[in-house]
């Protein structure tokens, strides 16, 4: 019985001094931020929307050009000329030549105008593309900054109920009653101080994983320490998923991007059409030779294609292709967004459906149980048992809404995205 009562002994005072060492037992919490404020620090310092950023940059150098004509064209001959006279074939003189022209290509059916349309459409995917980002980025912050909120509250509680219990263990220990039941009672609560323990440290390690995210997506050192401010969370209604599927169609980054390149593809059939007009270079030249006698030519000089071969057929079919192509992948996209609507809506409402029966049973009444139970166990009126399991009921039920809740705004925040980061609810 005495090594029984020295175990449970050793068992409480070196976690309690453990405790004591490290002064917290688990990380010190950073600054206090809110998810809007986390939002607009990982937008302004994600080192990837630089690329997105470079791209309408590069797009909109790209449209300059297009609307360009073509460079002009330089030709320079150099030759000798010898001049006989036609009847007895005696050389009368001979001398260098040369020739200088310069044409300036022009294109005709309205291909430039065509090039510049192409080069629009790319400025308006690049806008897209950082759009899109930026919704995604939002959305997977938002849920990161949730989810570090809820691993911190998940900890709170189970380290106040290891708290509760290992300070109960003590005091049994303290007034070393006879029997073996204070005994077992105290290593009875040290078990269950060890298993809220645990909780928490998967829970730090949880939070730290979001943590060590959320740092590489807003560019700080991996080893910097936030806390989330209690978010809003709400959970609107929403309207039919009808209406969330016909708002994404109009909405979606993705979608808005592939009917871009698909009205840009079509702009590159007409310009492979035109590609069967010919192209006119025209421009001054100039020669001078020397023989028997000075010679200098001057004027205007007129170039062109003639179309015979129709060599452009295979380019026009090539681009055909490829606008089919890209008509199938904006049917198919369409399908799988409205599906991903109706699936996100769907898991939203069940969650949302089973946090509203729990209305009557949230954390801090299971809270407020644990503390209750916590004095009547001190005063007798409980028995071991009844105290240890409103202790884990209060662990299992905050894990459980929370849970459920952050699977809730998960689906939101994915709705919200698909419908290109506009907000919903009715």
């Amino acid at each position: 019985m005495r090594m029984i009562g020295l175990v449970v002994m050793l068992g409480v005072i070196m976690p309690a001094c453990a405790h004591a060492q490290d002064g917290s037992g688990h990380a010190q919490p950073g600054p206090a931020v809110s998810l809007d404020r986390l939002v607009q620090d990982v937008v302004a310092n994600n080192p990837e929307r630089q690329y997105y950023q470079r791209q309408i940059e590069t797009a909109g150098v790209e449209r300059q050009a297009a609307g360009r004509w073509a460079d002009p064209e330089a030709v320079v001959e150099f030759g000798q000329r010898r001049a006989t006279d036609p009847s007895s074939g005696q050389l009368l003189g001979e001398g260098t030549t040369y020739a200088v022209s310069i044409v300036q290509p022009i294109e005709f059916g309205g291909r430039i105008a065509l090039r510049r349309a192409i080069a629009e459409r790319q400025i308006d995917l690049a806008k897209t593309g950082l759009a899109q980002f930026d919704a995604t980025l939002a959305a997977r912050v938002r849920s990161l900054g949730y989810g570090l909120f809820a691993a911190d509250e998940k900890a709170a509680a189970a380290r106040a109920v290891a708290g509760r219990m290992r300070t109960l263990a003590r005091v049994i220990v303290s007034r070393d009653l006879a029997g073996p039941a204070p005994a077992l009672e105290a290593a009875a609560l040290q078990a269950g101080a060890i298993s809220a323990e645990r909780a928490a440290a998967s829970a730090d390690a949880d939070a730290n994983s979001i943590l060590y995210e959320l740092n590489q997506l807003r560019g700080a050192p991996f080893a910097a320490r936030i806390r989330i401010n209690r978010p809003d969370m709400s959970l609107p209604n929403l309207p039919s998923g009808a209406t969330l599927a016909a708002s994404a169609n109009a909405n979606n980054f993705e979608l808005k991007a592939l009917r871009a390149q698909f009205e840009q593809q079509g702009l590159r059939v007409d310009l492979a059409r035109k590609a069967r007009i010919p192209v006119v270079s025209v421009g001054p030249y100039y020669d001078h030779a020397r023989s028997d006698i000075r010679e200098t030519n001057y004027g205007l000089r007129l170039s062109t294609t003639l179309p015979v071969w129709n060599r452009q057929a295979g380019d026009v079919a090539a681009e055909q292709g490829r606008q089919a192509q890209a008509n199938a992948t904006l049917l198919n996209a369409e399908r799988r967004i409205a599906r991903d609507v109706f699936d996100q809506a769907a898991q939203y409402e069940a969650k949302r459906d089973a946090l509203g029966q729990w209305a009557g049973s949230s954390p801090q009444r299971f809270a407020d149980a644990a503390e209750e139970a916590d004095r009547n166990y001190r005063l007798g009126a409980i028995p071991l048992t009844t105290y240890t399991q409103v202790q884990q009921a209060y662990i299992d039920a905050a894990n459980a809404v929370l849970d459920t809740r952050r699977e809730a705004i998960e689906a939101l925040l994915k709705l919200r995205a698909l419908n290109g980061g506009t907000a919903l609810g009715q």
